[in-house]
């Protein structure tokens, strides 16, 4: 290391720590990690935000994520999670001031410069956002400054704050909406999806984890495909408080927010069907898309019985949205890994093995960004009923992206014309075109 790269290092860390430290005075990022009674203990958060305006830029994001390594790496000798708890810390000290692009790219920084942390980037995205605190003034100004990097992880984090700083206070409609509202008439939908699918991750963390209620407060917003996408942040949730409480799962790898309760049940041992079978039918495709998160642990990772497991959902629809959901695990499994998600999917039924695929993809190209991702691993498959399912998810992606049908077509493109078709059932092209 040089002089010079050594003096900047040290100046770098310097005004880190001194950044570290104002946010502990201001107490926001613990409260992610030590339940309930913390946020509850932080004076006016309902009435309080983080800055909406940015003091320090983007450009500053490599500086100080070579300090946030160096601060941290030494945990590396307690445990992942004291490492990654860490850098959880740090870039969440970033973003409660404000500075929300610049923890992003920290972030990209820390992830890239170390790859055991590849994947935790989800998590760590929902620490830094779970940091700001926003009102119903300033949450959509807020969000804006998030983007889709981490499964929007960030966007998730910003709403589960949101709504866990009101516990006790009664949820106005305009409190409900304010949020994501304010993301309505762009070209892009996928900010607003994930700001409502992050309103359900928020809803459970105000109910206690009563997905019950949450689900109730989802059927307030106005539009169906707003309420579904609330529905799958809700059954998240509750599938990640189930596994922290029954899998021994750590806080922080699961989000690092409250524990649901001891007396909360939210799993059943003897009955890997549940909640979805305890769900009213309206809900239960969202939940079976999610129940494989807690199939797998329950079957120790082996799909095989996984696979087993989701062919008894009963109805075939419900049977295909178990399988989708195994695929999204087969992805994160395989931290991404073609071959992985090949492997674990190819022990499916013959029935489910194509819908495993369909949702290894839809995880793949999770968000805009990531629709190159996903379009690669569709035309890495040979031809057959599993490529076609493939390039439906692909589609199925698409059509959450874009509204217009012009960027759904160009997003759809491939050398093969049954990719293709495929591609634009998923996104519902042809019924958009019949509608125009």
């Amino acid at each position: 290391m040089t002089n010079q790269h050594s003096s900047r290092a040290q100046v770098g860390l310097a005004a880190f720590l001194a950044l570290l430290a104002l946010a502990a005075a201001a107490a926001c990022a613990q409260a992610q990690h030590t339940g309930h009674s913390s946020v509850s203990g932080i004076s006016p958060d309902t009435l309080a935000t983080a800055p909406t305006r940015p003091s320090r830029p983007v450009s500053d994001s490599a500086l100080v994520a070579d300090s946030l390594l160096v601060l941290c790496k030494p945990h590396m000798s307690h445990s992942i999670d004291a490492y990654s708890t860490c850098i959880g810390d740090g870039i969440a000290s970033l973003s409660s001031a404000g500075n929300i692009a610049l923890a992003m790219g920290t972030l990209d920084y820390v992830v890239h410069s170390d790859p055991s942390l590849v994947l935790l980037g989800h998590p760590l995205a929902h620490a830094l956002g779970y940091a700001v605190r926003s009102t119903p003034a300033t949450a959509t100004r807020l969000l804006s400054q998030c983007d889709d990097r981490y499964q929007s992880g960030c966007y998730h984090g910003i709403l589960q704050r949101y709504f866990d700083a009101r516990i006790g206070m009664p949820i106005a409609q305009s409190v409900l909406l304010a949020p994501c509202d304010g993301l309505r008439g762009t070209r892009e939908q996928f900010r607003l999806f994930d700001c409502l699918h992050g309103t359900g991750h928020g809803l459970m963390m105000y109910h206690h984890y009563d997905a019950n209620a949450s689900l109730k407060d989802c059927d307030r917003l106005a539009a169906d495909w707003d309420q579904r996408s609330c529905y799958s942040g809700v059954f998240m949730e509750h599938n990640m408080g189930a596994r922290m409480q029954t899998f021994g799962d750590g806080a922080f790898g699961m989000h690092r927010h409250s524990m649901p309760a001891p007396s909360v049940v939210l799993y059943r041992a003897n009955d890997l069907h549940y909640p979805c079978d305890a769900t009213p039918a309206r809900y239960r495709r969202e939940c079976y898309e999610l129940q494989a998160d807690l199939i797998l642990p329950a079957v120790k990772q082996d799909y095989r019985k996984a696979g087993q497991v989701c062919d008894a959902a009963g109805a075939p629809d419900l049977v295909r949205a178990c399988y989708v959901g195994l695929g999204r695990n087969a992805s994160g499994a395989a931290a991404f890994q073609y071959a992985g998600i090949r492997k674990r999917c190819d022990l499916a039924s013959p029935m489910g093995m194509p819908f495993c695929y369909q949702g290894a993809v839809r995880h793949l190209a999770y968000a805009p960004s990531e629709l190159p991702r996903g379009v690669a691993f569709c035309k890495s498959l040979p031809q057959g009923e599993a490529r076609s399912r493939c390039w439906d998810g692909v589609g199925l992606q698409v059509g959450g992206f874009f509204t217009d049908l012009a960027s759904r077509q160009r997003a759809c493109q491939s050398d093969s014309a049954a990719d293709v078709a495929a591609c634009a059932q998923g996104a519902g092209i042809e019924a958009s075109a019949q509608a125009r």
